[in-house]
């Protein structure tokens, strides 16, 4: 699994767009594209943090996905 996977994963589970997460961490929508495609590389901590901020995550949990290279276990809800 990759970052952008995990990125995906939580924009589309929480249908966020990329746009919006730029505005929400003050970035473009063009590097939020960027890292959701694959095209950049894993961002610098601070701007994961940021990120996992964002979307109401911790960066452990993103973290844990990429290093067990699964998506989290649904609640059954």
């Amino acid at each position: 699994m990759t970052y952008a996977e995990v990125l995906s994963y939580y924009l589309e589970r929480d249908g966020i767009t990329q746009a919006e997460l730029a505005r929400r961490i003050g970035s473009t929508r063009s590097s939020i594209g960027e890292l959701t495609s694959g095209r950049s590389k894993a961002p610098s901590v601070y701007k994961a943090k940021a990120i996992a901020d964002a979307l109401g995550v911790s960066l452990d949990e993103m973290i844990e996905m990429l290093v067990h290279d699964k998506m989290p276990e649904s609640d059954g809800a």
